[in-house]
C-alpha cells in the first residue's frame, strides 16, 4: 500500500502535473500496468505526433518507449516536445525539401516487471515492419533490452539513436567489439561509467572541502546498483575515504531504520546511496527523523522527482542527487539550456524530472542535424553524418567518440554535462559540475553539531 501512494505522488504528479492518489490496493505490478495507460491517454501520444500540415512525404522516426517508467515519460514528453519546435519551424531540410517529423510511438514495457525481452524486440520490429519507421530515436530503457535490439538494427539496417536509458558499459563495448555489424547504433543518452565518475570526483571536492573521510554505503539489491557500488568502493578509498559500512536491501523496501542505525553508529559523514526505487523516498524520511548525521549523495530514484520535496513533507531536504542530464533544473550551461527549460514547463505544466527528458529532446535536434548536413536520410550517408556531430544543445556540446557513444566531461564546450543536485528550500539546486552549478553545498543542522 505504502508503495503505491510514494509511486503514485511522484510518478502520476509528474505526468499530469497534479496530485492524483492511486487505489490503496493496488499491487506495485497493477499500479506499473495502469501508469502505462495513463501515459497513452496523456496527451495523443500515439502514431502520428508531431505532423503538421505539408505536401511533403514526412520523415517517419519510430520511438520505443516504457511508458510504465518515469524515464519512459520524460523521454516520451521530450521527444514530443522537439518535434513540435522542429515542425512548427518548417520541419527538416533534406535537399532542397522541408520534411515533417512524423514520431511512431510505441510501448516496449520494458521495466515493467516480468515483460521478457522478447517482448521488447517484437514493439521495436513493428515500428520498423509494420510502421516503415526511418530510423529509430529512444528506447528502451533497460539496459538488457538495449543491447538486444543492437541485433535487430544491424539485422534491417536501420539507424537508432539510443536517447533515453541503457546506461551499460557494455553498450559501447559491444559496438566496439564489431563497429561494422553495430555501426547503426549511436548512444546519446548518458553512461554508468560516467554518472559515477562524476560522483566521485564531487566526494572528492567535499572530502577537501569539508574534511570528510568516512562513508557509509547503501544500495537496491540489483546486478546495476551492485556494480556502481563496487567501483564507487575503489575509487573513493583510492580517493583516501574510509568505507565504514555497507548495506544491501531488497528493492521496494518500506524500512530503512536497521540500516540507517548503523549508518550513525558507524561515524560515517555520508551517507552514499545507489538505489532507483520509489521506495527510496521512506529511507529520506527516516534518515531526516533519525537526524543521521551522514550527508546523503547518490543516485536516489525518488528524489530526482520534483514531487519529491512534498512527499517527504520536506524532510528531504539536503539530499544530493544526480539528475545525469544538465537542463533538468535552471543552470547557464548553454543559451540552449534555459530555453528548454522554460519551454519543457509551458508545454507540460511541470519542470523536466530527470533522466531522459533532455536527452530525448535532443535526439531529435542531433537526427535534424545529421540529415541536414547529408542531405538525405539515407542510412550510410546518415552515419557518417552523425560521427561527425559537433552540435551546440542543451547539456553542452553534443559530440560521438569512436565507439558512437556522447562524449560526457565538463567544457561544455567540448562535451555534454551531468546535473548533481542538493534540495535546499524545496528547489534542487545544481552543485556540481562546476560549469553548471548554481549554488553551494548546505548541510543538515545535526550533521554540523555532529
Amino acid at each position: 500500500v505504502l508503495n503505491c501512494v510514494i509511486y503514485s505522488t511522484i510518478s502520476i504528479n509528474f505526468l499530469r502535473g497534479k496530485q492524483e492518489e492511486q487505489p490503496m490496493k493496488k499491487t506495485r505490478r497493477e499500479f506499473l500496468k495502469t501508469l502505462g495507460a495513463t501515459a497513452v491517454g496523456a496527451g495523443a501520444m500515439v502514431s502520428g505526433v508531431g505532423v503538421v500540415h505539408s505536401k511533403a512525404k514526412p520523415i517517419v522516426v519510430g520511438c520505443p518507449v516504457p511508458r510504465a517508467s518515469a524515464y519512459g515519460q520524460n523521454g516520451e514528453r521530450g521527444m514530443i516536445l522537439a518535434a513540435e519546435e522542429i515542425n512548427a519551424a518548417g520541419g527538416v531540410k533534406v535537399g532542397n525539401t522541408q520534411r515533417p517529423l512524423k514520431l511512431e510511438i510505441i510501448d516496449t514495457r520494458d521495466e515493467e516487471p516480468g515483460v521478457p525481452t522478447s517482448e521488447v524486440l517484437l514493439a521495436i520490429e513493428k515500428l520498423i515492419l509494420q510502421k516503415k519507421s526511418d530510423m529509430i530515436v529512444g528506447g528502451p530503457c533497460m539496459s538488457e533490452c538495449g543491447l538486444a535490439a543492437m541485433d535487430l538494427y544491424a539485422k534491417y539496417k536501420i539507424l537508432d539513436i539510443v536517447s533515453i536509458g541503457c546506461y551499460t558499459p557494455g553498450w559501447d563495448k559491444k559496438v566496439a567489439s564489431d563497429l561494422n555489424k553495430y555501426k547503426y547504433s549511436f548512444r546519446e543518452s548518458g553512461s554508468v561509467a560516467w554518472y559515477i565518475k562524476e560522483g566521485v570526483d564531487l566526494l572528492h571536492d567535499i572530502k577537501e572541502k569539508f574534511g570528510f573521510n568516512k562513508m557509509f554505503i547503501s544500495i537496491d539489491d540489483s546486478a546495476m546498483c551492485r556494480g556502481a557500488a563496487e567501483i564507487v568502493k575503489n575509487l573513493a578509498v583510492k580517493d583516501g575515504w574510509e568505507i565504514v559500512g555497507f548495506d544491501k536491501h531488497p528493492i521496494a523496501s518500506t524500512d530503512y531504520s536497521m540500516a540507517l542505525g548503523e549508518c550513525k553508529n558507524s561515524k560515517a559523514q555520508v551517507l552514499f546511496v545507489w538505489a532507483y526505487s520509489p521506495e527510496t523516498s521512506i529511507m529520506l524520511r527516516q534518515w531526516a527523523d533519525m537526524e543521521i548525521p551522514a550527508l546523503p549523495i547518490g543516485f536516489i530514484g525518488a528524489a530526482e522527482d520534483p514531487g519529491f520535496w512534498e512527499a517527504t513533507k520536506g524532510k528531504g531536504a539536503y539530499t544530493i542527487v544526480t539528475l545525469s542530464e544538465a537542463g533538468c533544473t535552471p543552470s547557464n550551461v548553454t543559451p540552449w539550456t534555459t530555453k528548454y527549460y522554460n519551454a519543457f514547463q509551458k508545454r507540460w505544466k511541470v519542470p523536466p524530472r530527470s533522466t531522459g527528458c533532455v536527452s530525448a529532446y535532443e535526439g531529435l535536434y542531433v537526427l535534424k542535424d545529421a540529415i541536414e548536413r547529408a542531405g538525405s536520410t539515407e542510412t550510410d550517408a546518415l552515419i557518417a553524418a552523425l560521427e561527425k556531430t559537433n552540435l551546440p544543445a542543451v547539456r553542452g556540446t553534443i559530440r560521438f567518440n569512436e565507439n558512437h557513444q556522447i562524449v560526457y566531461g565538463y567544457d561544455p564546450k567540448t562535451s555534454v554535462l551531468g546535473n548533481w543536485i542538493q534540495w535546499q528550500d524545496g528547489k534542487r539546486v545544481t552543485i556540481h559540475p562546476q560549469a553548471a552549478s548554481m549554488g553551494s553545498i548546505k548541510m543538515p543542522p545535526w550533521l554540523k553539531k555532529a
